[in-house]
């Protein structure tokens, strides 16, 4: 199962109709407060009924006057015959096209499109509610059809085995307005959808559950299901207690004790098992909201056997940088088959987990604007990010910083970091020297310039310490590079290549980018702005950003020119998908200066 898209329409901050695609891993909502990025995840409640239509100068120019129409929402699901089916009855009921009915009537399975369906049993459900009746959509390789709330239709009625074989089919014949069917099977995979929040509070102590295994998207069974795994798979329980402590390392471990009345409440311990302290448990009733939540979140990421989608909102607000880090690293290396959505009013998240999709929210006269980006394109989005006052490298619960040449090593470096770096790279924050030319004055020390960022790391708390203040090295001489490194105490360090650009001058990442920009222009082309005298140029001392523009500038005939800080970000991620071993020198330099192992 997964989650395509969710639309609104006319509901709260919402005035026109705003689709948000939703893609496989992370998906990040940003945006100012009230810009709509909560309104937009109460869409994965489906709640039927639910009519709150915008207010606003533009639609209620006037004084007095009601809002017209209703509220409407809408959520895209891809599944399968096997997800739909009925865990009791093992069969699945999917409405036909009405073209398919006679066929299938007669016992007619031969056709090309029942075969289709019989192969790819892949369905799209689109479900529209709100204020607004009840619409379903069908897609699956029989065709499509919608289901209105009066209308005929006709379902087709499958067992579905383990294997996702088809053993027999009936037909029902169902008339206006009879979809409890339906309508049931759909409920069991927005089951699967999770929204966690600072008002929404895991209940602390529950009874008995008809479902012990599966989380109920509000948790309120969380304390029995917590019951069930520790007395059913040892192991995984361990597991999800090993979680809980990464991300809250004062809980040390967790329960769900028995209580009167066939309760259950679920207890955290803040000493190790092995001191038997149980009366030091502290219910979760009085412990703060993010412990609930992050223990709910992490117990469908440990026990779900088939794809969730996980909502995440204003996790900053309950939970501290560094535990919110923690347990993203865990959403990104155990929850890969998951959907994540984020929303924040800060960037923080987009440097601690690859985004898969971005989300601009905006509120412009009163209603909702979103607009939405590619995980891989946070280079353009930056000008975006800066209207609502954000920054990539915020310090706040970073553990250390390091200082680079200017705002095209700010943008790359945290990417390089993540691939080659990764023991270090979620808490480490880029960010750029905004004047390296002081380091050449005359009548200036380096080392006491190098002294005020080092200062200013130690000076607060929210500013982690310094690693190095990473430069260019331009047409500096070995000496001089030395002697900068030897009176700033090994603070200043510098590429070991000219700049940046000399790390990514290779034929085919070149040749792909002006491809990306619309030019074509064939790797022969190429060589020979790469070529001296028939050989390689010295990628040390060269000047990669003149190469690079001269290429631009001859190869396009002046139509597409060189941009820095646009076009290196594309080019380092072309290498690190296509040629990751084009870029092992810096990767052996970068892991140098954090004093890593090669």
């Amino acid at each position: 199962m997964s989650l395509v898209e969710i639309t609104v329409k006319n509901y709260k901050s919402y005035l026109d109709l705003q689709t948000v695609k939703v893609a496989p891993g992370f998906n990040v909502f940003l945006g100012g407060n009230n810009s709509g990025k909560t309104t937009l995840l109460e869409a994965l409640d489906v709640s039927y009924g639910s009519n709150v239509p915008h207010r606003s100068l533009k639609n209620l120019p006037d004084f007095g006057l009601q809002p017209m129409g209703f509220s409407a929402m809408s959520l895209s699901i891809q599944t399968t015959l096997r997800e739909l089916r009925d865990p009791t009855s093992r069969s699945a009921i999917i409405p036909i096209p009405n073209d398919w009915r006679n066929n299938l009537r007669t016992g007619d399975y031969s056709t090309e499109a029942i075969q289709r369906f019989i192969d790819n049993q892949v369905i799209e459900i689109q479900v529209e509610f709100g204020g607004v009746p009840t619409t379903l959509a069908f897609k699956s390789a029989l065709g499509a059809m919608k289901i209105l709330p009066n209308g005929r239709y006709t379902t087709m009625e499958l067992a579905v085995q383990d294997d996702s074989s088809l053993s027999y089919t009936t037909l029902h014949e169902n008339t206006g307005g009879a979809r409890p069917d339906l309508l049931q099977a759909l409920k069991r995979i927005t089951n699967s959808f999770y929204r966690f929040s600072p008002n929404r509070r895991p209940a602390s102590s529950c009874g008995e559950s008809p479902h012990p295994v599966a989380l109920s998207p509000d948790a309120s069974n969380l304390a029995y299901c917590l019951n069930h795994l520790s007395t059913t798979d040892a192991h995984g329980f361990e597991t999800l207690c090993e979680w809980v402590n990464r991300v809250f390392p004062a809980v040390h471990w967790i329960q769900a004790s028995p209580r009167q009345g066939n309760l259950f409440e679920v207890e955290c311990l803040p000493t190790s098992r092995q001191t038997r302290r149980n009366d030091l448990a502290v219910s979760l009733g009085q412990m703060g909201t993010g412990i609930g939540n992050v223990i709910a979140m992490l117990y469908v990421v440990l026990t779900a056997r088939s794809p969730r989608v996980i909502a995440v909102d204003e996790p900053n607000s309950f939970l501290h940088p560094k535990a919110l880090r923690e347990l993203l690293q865990i959403f990104a290396s155990e929850g890969k088959d998951h959907q994540f959505i984020l929303t924040a009013h800060s960037a923080d998240v987009l440097t601690a987990v690859p985004p898969s999709l971005i989300t601009l929210f905006e509120l412009i006269d009163g209603a909702t604007s979103t607009r939405q980006e590619s995980g891989g394109c946070l280079a353009e989005i930056r000008e975006g990010l800066s209207d609502l006052g954000i920054r990539m490298t915020d310090l706040h619960g970073r553990d250390k910083v390091l200082w680079v040449e200017g705002q095209t090593e700010e943008l790359v470096l945290p990417q390089l970091l993540q691939h080659f770096c990764p023991e270090i790279a979620p808490g480490t924050a880029v960010l750029r020297v905004e004047h390296t030319g002081t380091f050449e004055k005359k009548g200036v020390d380096a080392s006491e310039v190098a002294s005020l960022y080092q200062r200013l790391s130690h000076s607060t708390a929210l500013v982690p310490p310094m690693v190095a203040i990473l430069l260019d090295r331009e047409k500096r001489k070995p000496t001089e590079c030395k002697r900068l490194e030897r009176e700033s105490k090994g603070v200043l360090k510098f590429l070991e290549r000219s700049m940046i650009e000399n790390y990514v001058l290779d034929v085919d990442a070149v040749s792909s980018l002006l491809s990306h920009h619309g030019e074509s222009v064939s790797p022969a082309q190429l060589a020979s702005y790469l070529e001296q005298d028939g050989k390689p140029i010295n990628l040390a001392s060269v000047d990669g950003a003149k190469i690079l523009a001269r290429i631009f500038d001859d190869l396009t005939e002046a139509r597409t020119s060189f941009k820095k800080t646009r076009d290196v970000p594309l080019l380092i991620s072309w290498l690190l998908e296509h040629k990751r071993a084009h870029l092992d020198p810096l990767k052996k330099y970068l892991r140098s200066i954090f004093l890593l192992a090669a």
